[in-house]
Protein backbone atom coordinates (compact mmCIF):
# COMPACT_ATOMS: atom_id res chain seq x y z
CA UNK A 1 0.00 0.00 0.00
CA UNK A 2 1.60 3.72 -1.09
CA UNK A 3 1.92 6.27 1.86
CA UNK A 4 0.29 9.30 1.20
CA UNK A 5 2.45 12.27 2.38
CA UNK A 6 0.72 15.10 4.20
CA UNK A 7 1.44 18.31 3.02
CA UNK A 8 0.74 22.02 4.13
CA UNK A 9 1.87 25.37 4.31
CA UNK A 10 5.76 26.89 4.40
CA UNK A 11 7.43 23.71 2.02
CA UNK A 12 8.21 23.63 -1.57
CA UNK A 13 5.11 21.73 -1.98
CA UNK A 14 1.89 23.93 -2.08
CA UNK A 15 0.21 23.21 1.37
CA UNK A 16 3.11 21.24 2.87
CA UNK A 17 3.99 21.61 6.10
CA UNK A 18 7.22 23.55 7.15
CA UNK A 19 8.92 20.43 8.76
CA UNK A 20 8.90 18.33 5.35
CA UNK A 21 8.16 14.60 3.83
CA UNK A 22 11.24 13.54 6.16
CA UNK A 23 9.05 14.69 9.27
CA UNK A 24 6.21 12.81 7.98
CA UNK A 25 8.44 9.98 7.50
CA UNK A 26 10.06 9.72 10.57
CA UNK A 27 6.47 10.07 12.50
CA UNK A 28 4.88 7.02 10.28
CA UNK A 29 7.52 4.48 12.04
CA UNK A 30 8.44 3.05 14.68
CA UNK A 31 11.32 4.68 17.46
CA UNK A 32 13.56 3.99 19.70
CA UNK A 33 13.80 5.61 22.86
CA UNK A 34 16.69 7.42 21.81
CA UNK A 35 14.66 8.81 18.67
CA UNK A 36 11.86 9.89 20.64
CA UNK A 37 13.63 11.70 22.89
CA UNK A 38 15.50 13.78 19.37
CA UNK A 39 11.56 14.12 18.25
CA UNK A 40 10.31 15.74 21.52
CA UNK A 41 13.67 17.73 21.53
CA UNK A 42 12.75 19.31 18.21
CA UNK A 43 9.50 19.97 19.06
CA UNK A 44 10.58 22.00 22.43
CA UNK A 45 12.74 23.89 20.35
CA UNK A 46 9.98 24.59 17.14
CA UNK A 47 8.24 25.97 20.25
CA UNK A 48 11.15 27.77 21.73
CA UNK A 49 11.54 29.50 17.75
CA UNK A 50 8.45 30.03 16.95
CA UNK A 51 6.49 30.78 20.35
CA UNK A 52 6.27 33.90 22.27
CA UNK A 53 4.30 32.76 24.67
CA UNK A 54 6.58 29.77 25.39
CA UNK A 55 9.74 31.74 25.12
CA UNK A 56 8.07 34.03 27.71
CA UNK A 57 7.03 31.64 30.21
CA UNK A 58 10.82 29.80 29.49
CA UNK A 59 12.50 33.59 30.54
CA UNK A 60 10.06 33.46 33.12
CA UNK A 61 10.86 30.15 34.81
CA UNK A 62 14.50 31.01 35.12
CA UNK A 63 14.04 34.08 36.91
CA UNK A 64 12.31 32.20 39.51
CA UNK A 65 14.36 29.81 39.73
CA UNK A 66 17.29 32.30 40.20
CA UNK A 67 14.73 34.23 42.62
CA UNK A 68 14.25 30.50 44.24
CA UNK A 69 18.16 29.67 44.79
CA UNK A 70 18.62 33.55 45.58
CA UNK A 71 15.95 33.62 48.41
CA UNK A 72 16.89 30.32 49.92
CA UNK A 73 14.22 28.25 49.16
CA UNK A 74 14.80 24.44 50.38
CA UNK A 75 15.09 21.25 48.43
CA UNK A 76 11.30 20.45 48.48
CA UNK A 77 10.57 24.18 48.43
CA UNK A 78 12.54 24.05 44.48
CA UNK A 79 11.18 20.66 43.91
CA UNK A 80 7.62 22.17 43.47
CA UNK A 81 8.40 25.06 41.68
CA UNK A 82 10.39 22.65 39.06
CA UNK A 83 7.29 20.88 38.98
CA UNK A 84 5.09 24.13 38.81
CA UNK A 85 7.66 25.17 36.10
CA UNK A 86 7.32 22.00 34.24
CA UNK A 87 3.44 21.85 34.18
CA UNK A 88 3.11 25.60 32.51
CA UNK A 89 5.74 24.65 29.80
CA UNK A 90 3.91 21.08 29.28
CA UNK A 91 0.62 23.25 28.86
CA UNK A 92 2.17 25.73 26.66
CA UNK A 93 3.58 22.70 24.38
CA UNK A 94 0.07 20.88 24.09
CA UNK A 95 -1.78 24.34 23.32
CA UNK A 96 0.96 24.82 20.48
CA UNK A 97 0.69 21.30 19.05
CA UNK A 98 -3.46 22.08 19.33
CA UNK A 99 -3.23 24.81 17.52
CA UNK A 100 -1.38 23.61 14.72
CA UNK A 101 -3.47 20.81 14.49
CA UNK A 102 -6.40 22.98 14.33
CA UNK A 103 -4.80 24.81 12.21
CA UNK A 104 -4.08 22.27 9.59
CA UNK A 105 -7.67 20.23 9.87
CA UNK A 106 -9.56 24.03 9.86
CA UNK A 107 -7.28 26.01 7.14
CA UNK A 108 -10.35 28.57 6.97
CA UNK A 109 -11.89 30.66 10.15
CA UNK A 110 -13.89 28.56 11.57
CA UNK A 111 -16.06 28.55 14.79
CA UNK A 112 -15.21 25.44 16.33
CA UNK A 113 -11.75 25.84 15.40
CA UNK A 114 -11.57 28.90 17.48
CA UNK A 115 -13.70 27.04 20.48
CA UNK A 116 -10.87 24.61 20.34
CA UNK A 117 -7.97 27.15 20.35
CA UNK A 118 -9.63 29.32 23.15
CA UNK A 119 -10.14 26.12 25.66
CA UNK A 120 -6.15 25.11 24.95
CA UNK A 121 -5.24 28.87 25.34
CA UNK A 122 -7.57 28.77 28.70
CA UNK A 123 -6.02 25.69 29.86
CA UNK A 124 -2.09 27.44 29.77
CA UNK A 125 -3.78 30.67 31.87
CA UNK A 126 -5.38 27.99 34.58
CA UNK A 127 -1.59 26.74 34.65
CA UNK A 128 -0.08 29.95 34.92
CA UNK A 129 -2.68 31.33 37.47
CA UNK A 130 -1.57 28.14 39.62
CA UNK A 131 1.83 28.47 39.06
CA UNK A 132 1.29 32.24 40.62
CA UNK A 133 -0.29 31.03 43.70
CA UNK A 134 2.28 28.37 44.24
CA UNK A 135 5.17 31.19 43.45
CA UNK A 136 3.14 33.17 46.31
CA UNK A 137 2.93 30.33 48.82
CA UNK A 138 6.63 29.81 48.22
CA UNK A 139 8.67 33.04 47.83
CA UNK A 140 6.07 35.07 50.44
CA UNK A 141 7.30 33.73 53.49
CA UNK A 142 11.02 34.13 52.26
CA UNK A 143 10.78 37.75 51.66
CA UNK A 144 12.61 39.98 54.79
CA UNK A 145 10.60 41.44 57.74
CA UNK A 146 7.50 39.83 56.04
CA UNK A 147 5.32 38.39 59.11
CA UNK A 148 4.11 35.00 58.48
CA UNK A 149 0.48 36.15 59.10
CA UNK A 150 0.75 38.59 56.06
CA UNK A 151 2.71 35.90 53.85
CA UNK A 152 -0.31 33.65 54.61
CA UNK A 153 -2.98 36.58 53.91
CA UNK A 154 -1.51 37.36 51.16
CA UNK A 155 -0.95 33.32 49.41
CA UNK A 156 -5.04 32.66 51.16
CA UNK A 157 -5.85 36.07 48.94
CA UNK A 158 -4.61 35.09 45.83
CA UNK A 159 -5.71 32.15 46.08
CA UNK A 160 -8.92 33.17 46.45
CA UNK A 161 -9.00 35.19 43.79
CA UNK A 162 -7.91 32.32 41.22
CA UNK A 163 -10.51 30.29 42.83
CA UNK A 164 -13.26 33.21 41.60
CA UNK A 165 -11.98 34.30 38.43
CA UNK A 166 -11.69 30.39 37.62
CA UNK A 167 -15.51 29.88 38.47
CA UNK A 168 -16.09 33.18 36.99
CA UNK A 169 -15.21 32.18 33.54
CA UNK A 170 -16.91 28.76 34.46
CA UNK A 171 -20.49 29.88 34.86
CA UNK A 172 -19.86 32.61 31.93
CA UNK A 173 -23.22 31.89 29.61
CA UNK A 174 -21.52 31.22 25.71
CA UNK A 175 -22.15 33.74 23.71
Amino acid sequence: MARRAIRGPGTSVPGAMPWGDAAVERASRPRSFPEAVACALRGIGHAARTQRHFRSHLLIAVAALVAAIEAGLTATELGVLAATIGLVLAAELVNTAVEMLTDLVAPRPDARAAAVKDASAGAVLVASLCAAAVGAFLFLPHVAGAPSVLTRGVAAILAALFLAAFLGGAVRPAR
